[in-house]
């Protein structure tokens, strides 16, 4: 009796240090799931749960053996048939051998489906300690991304099998994902929020240099490509580290966008867009000055910005996913406007519309340094800069200059 109270005793110590394990696999975000000894479906990882596109337990069929639950419709649908069966094949075969009735008891779980028929030649086998394999994940109506998963048993110190973890991560070459480990891991999430486009409130900034064409001629193309990619890079992390997300680069100039669900209020997209418009001009310049400290024959002054911010309270946002990219972007009357503001500033300056800046609190305004009863307007027609595209598209929205570019 001893002897069956020490191991039952090592299994819940086993057991305490796997949750433990997973835990942390769950905080890091990590997509994990984890099956028992039974190859009952125990616990999924909210990362995992996010790619799925769910979280209720039985839908997920949590509790469930995983040859019943990798039936339900959330899983059957976030594989290709063709990937499915493969899973299966490869995977059944281990069931099956730690199944009280062999491959007959996982089959009887198939509920008459006729991809059953393609399992019943398989031959269980003792599964390995790990094992790698892939399949095709689908996420609504974008193409199929291939998948690797990497399965490991997990035993107590007295040998006794606790159950199988499943990590899934893409399946790419480190020189790839080497390309997606540069960028900021949480402007990242906030993009993946936005696979289903819809309408969302949220801050748009445009930004632009102003001398491009300029430099463009007088600089050597290695040097303005240089400087190019040293400018969006400064503008993408002014815009991560106030929550925003980067829209699209077109050459030299950048679009962003800071939704209210991501600052917690219209407020707090607006001060975050303001805020980042403000910082754009210092970053670039900073940027510009370590290339010219470098050699490059150009000088930090002569990189100056324009920059415009609007307010879309329905912007039509979301992801734009196509073999040889990924980005945001959003649709709208606003956009147009907003492009024509910055397009309309002076060198260095900052306009806001009258829309974005009334959404301020009290609070966030004085945050900024802004009295928004003291704040003077102008149309976009009654500035010097604007061109006549400005005035046909945004002529009639008032804007104000919220502080030069620091």
């Amino acid at each position: 009796m001893s002897v069956e109270v020490d191991r039952e005793l090592a299994r819940i110590e086993a057991g305490a240090a796997l949750d433990e394990v997973v835990g942390e696999l769950d905080r890091a975000g990590w997509a994990v799931e984890f099956v028992d000894a039974d190859w009952t479906l125990r616990w999924i990882s909210q990362g995992l749960r996010t790619l799925i596109g769910e979280f209720d337990d039985e839908r997920l069929g949590i509790g469930l053996h995983v040859f019943e639950a990798l039936q339900l419709p959330t899983w059957d649908a976030a594989v290709t048939k063709e990937s499915g069966l493969h899973f299966m094949a490869v995977n059944v075969p281990y069931m099956a051998y730690e199944h009280p009735e062999g491959l007959d008891g996982i089959l009887a779980m198939s509920d008459g489906r006729p991809e059953a028929a393609a399992l019943v030649e398989l031959v269980p086998a003792p599964p390995p300690p790990v094992w790698v394999s892939n399949f095709d994940f689908l996420q609504g109506d974008l193409p199929p991304t291939s998948i690797r998963y990497s399965a490991t048993r997990h035993y107590t110190p007295a040998g006794d099998l606790l159950g199988t973890s499943f990590v899934f991560s893409p399946d790419l070459p480190a020189a790839t994902l080497s390309l997606v480990a540069r960028g900021d891991p949480a402007m990242f999430g906030r993009m993946a929020r936005l696979l289903e486009p819809a309408p969302r409130p949220a801050a748009v900034l445009f930004a632009d240099l102003r001398a491009s064409a300029v430099l463009s001629r007088r600089l050597p193309s290695a040097a303005y490509f240089r400087l190019v990619r040293a400018i969006t890079t400064a503008i993408d992390e002014v815009v991560a580290a106030r929550r925003g997300i980067v829209g699209k680069h077109a050459g030299d100039g950048v679009t962003a966008f800071f939704l209210s669900e991501d600052l917690g209020s219209d407020s707090g997209a607006a001060r975050a867009a303001i805020d980042a418009a403000r910082a754009v001009s210092e970053a670039v310049g900073e940027a510009a000055a370590e290339l010219a400290s470098a050699g490059a024959p150009l000088r930090p002054e002569e990189c100056v910005m324009g920059v415009g911010v609007h307010w879309g309270g329905a912007l039509y946002i979301g992801q734009v996913v196509t073999g040889g990219r990924l980005e945001v972007t959003a649709l709208g009357d606003e956009m147009n406007e907003c492009a024509r503001i910055e397009q309309s500033s002076s060198d260095g300056e900052v306009l806001a519309s009258k829309d974005l800046v009334e959404r301020l609190s009290a609070a966030d305004a004085d945050a900024l340094g802004l009295d928004g009863e003291r704040l003077r307007y102008r149309t976009v027609a009654e500035l010097p800069e604007a061109g006549e595209k400005a005035i046909r598209d945004a002529g009639g929205v008032a804007v104000a200059e919220v502080g030069a570019s620091r």
